[in-house]
């Protein structure tokens, strides 16, 4: 049973939906699973965009996709915490600049649905004139979840097994690293001070247990609960969740055990350069696509890697998912299909940060996402860029006095501290709505130039160049992913200094998906390209008069993403066509 319709449709204006899920380093044996990812997320996107969505809600079903993947970073799967938590951040932004954010936030599904739900909230009044929040973060924001009726689910849950394999190695490396450094430093503070007998006390300390200090004492003090079995219903090491557990019951500590078998490995370095600029996927790119030759930037300071990457084996995309908590099985239906064609997940995977996602709708708004499960071994509470307006998703919205309508999303991903240091997100959207660069050795003076070199100029000397990135031990890395919509159409730019840049881009003239996965040369270079879609072209013309088949979807498919969106949709008419009903009978 498949769900599928077709309707004449009249839009004012084009819709367009742009997906990108993460910069890095994306594996030539998993490329298909990243594009696929990416396609499917556009796909469903543009389903809800041509079914009278609003931009802010495609932008939340293509995340809420996103995010059920394990291959991202972003909700199930996403890299784990020191304590071995999953500690996710997201938000959403509107075409008015309003915004919905939750950060460092645990035991939810979909933080991305969550961050819509607080920006529905903050947009409504509250008594005495108080003001609602925009940005929630750790339990506060799952108390929210919670009194607003969404699934609190253990924390188990959220781990699939490739994350676990990947924390458990990280641990092993620091568990071995962490008491040469405390010894280090110990013997620093013991020359610059000189006490006698302090550095052989300090010794002593530490050679009693030695290389032995594995941390296991404190896993297992931090966690004094038995994690919870698996229950016998044939899918190996998942448990079911209760969804009943509330805000304030006791849950485990951390979502990992350390296992007694687990295999002791160190550091996989991961491998540079590999390609050509861009590296087209056979039967997943469309000429539309164009990417611009990579430059080489004088002085630049940035290795290509986002340092070091476990190695993992996660084996096929469709074996990895756990479950829905309430009986759906939306996950298993799409990602079967990527099981069958052998889509696997790639060892050498170094994908670290945000995905996002910038829709227009066909009134011409725009709204933006990103989503984000932040860096493998963070401190716990850690706020990454995905739930920080302005550092990992900005809009700016559009001018009333505008003739031209121009506004502007962007979205970027990459080493989030830094990106939060240069106010990223914010800084491209202004030189990209602006098309213009700084002018070197003269403060405060810009020059008009093209959006491409707007974008190219932001990474190198907005990003790379900033006295903050520059005096960093961490490494410099970034991609960002923009749109700009005029009265002629929209244009689609992207950049990054990464390896690699997975991305989708559709359009309601497009009968599929357009995927790209952006290949750098290497050290020294920035990747770029885009595409420009023109309103009133012959071929939108075509496209509107005729009728379209929205895609067909599995039935819990259908449920669990377009279902929700389509009632947002229906409630929105019903309430226009009784506003309506009220003005006609006022002025009879």
């Amino acid at each position: 049973m498949v769900f599928s319709h077709s309707k004449q449709v009249q839009p004012q204006s084009v819709s367009a939906i742009f997906i990108h899920a993460g910069a890095g380093f994306h594996s030539y044996q998993a490329e298909s699973t990243h594009l696929w990812v990416c396609n499917q997320a556009a796909t469903l996107g543009m389903a809800v965009l041509r079914a009278g969505g609003r931009a802010v809600d495609a932008v939340e079903v293509a995340i809420k996709f996103l995010e059920d993947h394990e291959i991202t970073n972003a909700g199930y799967g996403s890299n784990l915490s020191a304590h071995g938590k999953v500690e996710c951040d997201a938000t959403v932004v509107d075409h008015l600049g309003r915004s919905g954010a939750v950060g460092a936030v645990e035991h939810i599904k979909n933080p991305i649905s969550l961050a819509r739900l607080v920006l529905d909230v903050s947009t409504k009044p509250l008594s005495l004139n108080r003001v609602p929040p925009n940005l929630l973060v750790g339990s506060g924001a799952t108390d929210f979840a919670y009194e607003n009726g969404m699934p609190i689910l253990h924390a188990d849950f959220l781990v699939s097994g490739g994350s676990r394999e990947r924390w458990l190695r990280w641990k092993r490396d620091l568990a071995q690293v962490e008491p040469e450094e405390t010894l280090a430093e110990e013997a620093q503070k013991d020359s610059q001070y000189q006490h006698p007998g302090h550095t052989s006390s300090t010794r002593s300390r530490f050679s009693s247990t030695g290389r032995n200090i594995t941390s296991r004492s404190w896993w297992r003090s931090s966690n004094p609960t038995n994690p919870p079995s698996s229950s016998n219903n044939g899918t190996d090491g998942v448990a079911f969740p209760d969804t009943s557990i509330r805000p304030h019951t006791h849950l485990p500590d951390a979502s990992v055990r350390e296992s007694e078998e687990g295999v002791d490995v160190g550091f996989v370095d991961i491998g540079l350069n590999r390609a050509e600029d861009v590296t087209e996927s056979p039967g997943a790119i469309d000429g539309s696509f164009q990417s611009a030759e990579t430059r080489t930037r004088k002085g630049s300071r940035f290795p290509s890697e986002l340092g070091t990457a476990a190695s993992t084996s996660l084996g096929y995309a469709g074996n990895a998912i756990p479950p829905e908590h309430i009986g759906e099985q939306a996950q298993n239906d799409l990602f079967e299909e990527s099981a069958q064609k052998g889509y696997i997940i790639g060892s050498d995977d170094n994908i670290i940060d945000t995905v996002g996602a910038i829709a227009v709708d066909c009134h011409g708004n725009i709204a933006a996402g990103s989503s984000s499960g932040g860096i493998g071994m963070k401190h716990s509470g850690r706020t990454g860029p995905a739930a920080l307006v302005g550092v990992g998703t900005a809009v700016i919205p559009v001018d009333p006095k505008d003739e031209a309508k121009t506004c502007v999303a962007a979205v970027t991903s990459g080493t989030g501290e830094h990106m939060a240091t240069t106010m990223a997100s914010n800084v491209c959207a202004e030189r990209i709505y602006s098309s213009t660069r700084k002018v070197a050795g003269q403060p405060g003076v810009f020059e008009t130039v093209n959006e491409d070199e707007a974008i190219e100029a932001m990474i190198d000397v907005d990003f790379m160049g900033h006295p903050g990135v520059k005096s960093s031990h961490c490494h410099a890395a970034i991609g960002v992913m923009t749109v700009k919509v005029t009265k002629e159409g929209i244009a689609f730019y992207f950049g990054h200094n990464t390896d690699s840049f997975a991305l989708a881009s559709m359009n309601s003239t497009d009968a599929e998906p357009k995927c790209l996965l952006s290949r750098n040369r290497g050290h020294d270079k920035i990747a770029q390209g885009g595409r420009f879609i023109r309103f009133n072209s012959t071929e939108q013309e075509a496209f509107w008069s005729s009728t379209y088949i929205v895609p067909t979807f599995p039935p819990s498919v259908f449920y669990q993403y377009m279902a929700p969106a389509l009632r947002r949709i229906e409630e929105r008419y019903i309430l226009l066509h009784i506003a309506s009903g009220e003005a006609n009978a006022l002025a009879a």
